[in-house]
């Protein structure tokens, strides 16, 4: 089985009203509340985890489990936020890890919706409304990718707040960015900047 096999691809604004449940990379970055410093330092160029930090850290590596398309791929814990690159292979993938697999039906409908949505946005008339984006944004919250950041956030606060006895405290941004990889030279350059970034720390954007 291939891990994906270019379906569902848009090569052109396919961010917009991208099917995130769609086979390919991505690259995912979450960002600590008011930016606190709760995760590490950096010292000597290398993150040293605080608790906090290797709380995330353990849950991370538990995220193949969560689906059988999930694949890690780079990934890195800074002070502040975290960097990942993140692989869903095809509909029959098996990451060997999950008993979890895919609700084809479900997939189907957005695969079809999603499909649907881009077909009307690329009409002349432009017919995209209100209406169609808030039933993108309700699909989106069932796709994979954002079920993945969801669960993996709402686990790592609920446990940094065990241990910091801040029950119901806020310890992630509402939002995270994500990009969808779209070629082989985007990857490589994405995993270079990952594995670079404690590296960079003192002229990190996130280093304010």
């Amino acid at each position: 089985m291939t891990l994906y096999q270019n379906k569902y691809r848009i090569e052109s604004n396919r961010w917009q009203f991208w099917n995130y449940s769609a086979p390919g990379s991505y690259f995912l970055t979450v960002t600590v509340q008011g930016r606190n410093r709760i995760l590490g330092r950096i010292e000597n160029s290398k993150m040293k985890l605080s608790d906090a930090g290797i709380i995330v850290s353990n849950c991370f590596v538990e995220i193949p489990t969560y689906h059988k398309r999930i694949v890690l791929d780079e990934w890195v814990i800074m002070p502040n936020h975290f960097h990942c690159i993140i692989t869903l292979g095809d509909i029959d993938f098996d990451n060997g890890v999950s008993v979890i697999g895919d609700d084809i039906a479900v997939d189907k409908i957005h695969v079809d919706k999603i499909h649907e949505f881009y077909l009307r946005k690329n009409q002349p008339t432009k017919t995209i409304t209100v209406n169609n984006i808030k039933q993108y944004r309700a699909l989106r919250r069932k796709m994979l990718i954002p079920k993945i950041m969801g669960k993996l956030k709402m686990q790592t606060s609920k446990q940094i707040n065990i241990l910091n006895n801040t029950a119901g405290n806020k310890n992630w941004q509402s939002d995270y960015h994500d990009h969808v990889i779209r070629s082989s030279s985007e990857h490589l350059r994405i995993k270079q900047y990952i594995k670079n970034n404690p590296l960079h720390w003192k002229d990190d954007t996130f280093n304010k």
